[in-house]
This record gives structure tokens, C-alpha cells and sequence, in this order.
């Protein structure tokens, strides 16, 4: 049986795609971003934040203690930080292409490093981080369909 012959295809998948205009956009100084994949949304044991950061911007410092990151690089010019477990900091300017593995609890920060927006795609496994994002002061969430300005 194929997907598209399932009798009940919300038995297993609650959606199977996500597009930005059906879900909210958190804004901060730094970024905005659109979360496209969570398991609220759509069952799984992953999630993918969409994140456009501003020139010149980027996130400071911080870890995910329980959780794998990877960062896909869409367009644009930026900076990578990942700690050593030693303290070590390794720096890797990363471009559109880049793929970028954040191994669970390593310290990191991103940067965008060019003149116009660094786009990236972060996958999360496990979930987590991006519900620490929803929940943050420093962000402001706009819902669906609604243009930050």
C-alpha cells in the first residue's frame, strides 16, 4: 500500500508538509525564524526551525545539553563556533552548501558575518530547543499570517 492509498493517512502522520504561512514567526534583534517541524505538528521525534539572521547578527554562545543539531547553510556568509570539549573553540566560516553537525551538548554560536540575510535550516533530534525559543522573552511570536513589521 502506497501513502497515497492509505485509508486514514492522520493515522500515522498528523501533516505531512508544513508551509511558513501556516505557522507562527519568532522574532528577536538577532533573527527570525519559523518553526516548520515539531512533534505537535507533526508527530515525529524531530524538528526543523527555519532561521534568517540578520547581517551583522547572530546568537551568542549556549548549548543543547540533550539534543543533536544540524545546521543545513541556505545562502548567504557566516561564522561557526564549536567548543572542544577542552574549552577548545574551533571557528569555520560556513557558506550555502555548508552542513554543519552539532554534536549533543557542544557550546556554539553562528554569526552571520555577511551583508545580506544568513539563511539556515536547523534540524533538532531530539526536539526541544526550539520550544525554548517560543518560550523566551528575548522573542516576540507573530501568528500565522501575520507580517512582523
Amino acid at each position: 500500500m502506497t501513502l497515497h492509498q492509505r485509508k486514514k493517512p492522520d493515522a500515522m502522520f498528523k501533516k505531512i508538509a508544513v508551509t511558513p504561512e501556516e505557522v507562527d514567526t519568532i522574532v528577536s534583534s538577532w533573527t527570525t525564524a519559523k518553526t516548520l517541524c515539531d512533534p505537535e505538528q507533526t508527530g515525529g521525534n524531530i524538528s526543523a526551525v527555519a532561521l534568517y539572521f540578520k547581517p551583522g547578527q547572530g546568537h551568542a554562545r549556549h548549548n543543547h545539553p540533550e539534543t543533536e543539531q544540524l545546521i543545513y547553510v541556505i545562502s548567504g556568509k557566516g561564522e561557526m563556533m564549536i567548543e572542544e570539549p577542552d574549552g577548545t573553540q574551533i571557528k569555520q566560516t560556513i557558506t550555502g552548501g555548508s552542513l554543519v553537525n552539532i554534536p549533543k551538548g557542544a557550546y556554539h554560536s553562528t554569526f552571520n558575518t555577511g551583508w545580506e540575510a544568513l539563511r539556515v535550516f536547523a534540524v533538532y533530534s531530539p526536539p526541544g530547543p526550539e520550544s525554548v525559543m517560543r518560550n523566551s522573552p528575548e522573542f516576540t511570536i507573530f501568528p500565522p499570517g501575520e507580517v512582523p513589521r
